[in-house]
């Protein structure tokens, strides 16, 4: 990325990590001194390369977390039908907790 600079501010996660061991991140960044935004993009493993990416600010980020809230997702041809807990989609409840066993938990 020549002639372009960046700063991690915060690493708030990672959604998903290819075979190769790129990771599609969620992190807060400045990126060439303009002020932190929140950005969206692949990395290469030890942060050598970045991907073609999203950043948003606040206020869009805030917007997106609404509409996120607000969707029912439907289960595409191509998701996994297990979430990170083993629980498959129809094991949960509207409200995300798990419908079997005897405790009432958050599944995810």
């Amino acid at each position: 990325m020549p002639g372009i600079t960046y700063e991690v501010l915060e690493k708030f996660g990672i959604l998903s990590e290819s075979t190769t061991g790129w990771t599609k991140e969620f992190r807060l960044m400045n990126w060439n001194n303009h002020g932190p935004r929140y950005d969206l993009r692949e990395w290469a493993p030890g942060d050598r390369k970045a991907s073609r990416g999203i950043t948003l600010s606040l206020k869009e980020i805030k917007v997106l977390q609404e509409i996120l809230v607000e969707l029912d997702f439907p289960m595409l041809p191509d998701d996994d039908e297990t979430d990170s807990e083993g629980l498959l989609s129809e094991d949960i409840d509207d409200a995300g907790y798990q419908k079997t066993g005897s405790a009432r938990r958050k599944a995810g």
